[in-house]
């Protein structure tokens, strides 16, 4: 099989079935530029320091969009984590705008303890990807998707699969609207005020996701 022929099997249905994850995926990603934008220009040390957090969250999941669309979604649960941990590390700053001489001065808590800090709700999914993404593992969870079991044959290139595409572009899109959701309360610290434009966009973004993930969760909350 051709090294990019999965790539371009999804980047055709990027165009066609997919396309509502692919438009609605550029619109948060243009939102978190947005965030990175006015968080350094807020010039002051909070601001600089969760601009370039945001801005490494924001590389990690286009990494993870990549890996995605080669079919290497496992693989870019070596990104997902530090992706998450960059999440927490927002709201922890968030919380208490002064921790961020922590950062300046690289004396921040482990991941770990930000997390309890912060009452972080990944601690399942973090533990997770530490045995089977983050580090090499040779257990199923790892290694199950290199070998064809109708056949018994090693699959040395993974083949495209729009069920599995959707299902990963699903969970990405809850990540980065998640990063959305922090880095606009991030910008509300470092402006001083709540941000009416960009909080209403990141809203209608963060709605917009639940109805396409979950179109009939929406509905009935929406019935409520």
């Amino acid at each position: 099989m051709p090294l990019w022929e999965t790539r371009r099997s999804a980047e055709q249905a990027l165009s066609g079935p997919l396309r509502p994850y692919s438009d609605l995926l550029s619109e948060v990603f243009a939102s978190l530029d947005t965030c990175a934008g006015r968080l350094w220009r807020a010039d002051t040390p909070f601001g600089r320091v969760c601009a370039v957090v945001l801005i490494k969250a924001r590389n990690l999941a286009l990494g993870c969009y990549s890996l995605a669309l080669d079919a290497l979604a496992q693989e870019a649960g070596a990104l997902l984590r530090p992706l998450i941990e960059s999440l927490e590390l927002l709201e922890y700053l968030r919380q208490d705008p002064p921790r961020v001489a922590e950062a300046l001065e690289q004396r921040l808590p482990k991941a770990g303890v930000i997390a309890q800090r912060i009452q972080g709700k990944f601690k399942d999914l973090r533990d997770h990807l530490s045995a089977h993404a983050s580090h090499l593992s040779i257990g199923s969870e790892a290694m199950g998707h290199l070998v064809n079991l109708a056949d018994g044959q090693v699959q040395t290139v993974q083949s495209y699969s729009e069920p599995v595409l959707r299902a990963n572009l699903r969970f990405l899109l809850m990540a980065i609207v998640a990063a959305g959701g922090v880095a606009g309360r991030c910008v509300s610290v470092a402006e001083g005020r709540r941000v009416d434009a960009l909080a209403d966009n990141l809203n209608d973004l963060s709605r917009r996701a639940f109805e396409l993930i979950d179109p009939v969760g929406a509905a009935e909350q929406a019935g409520n």
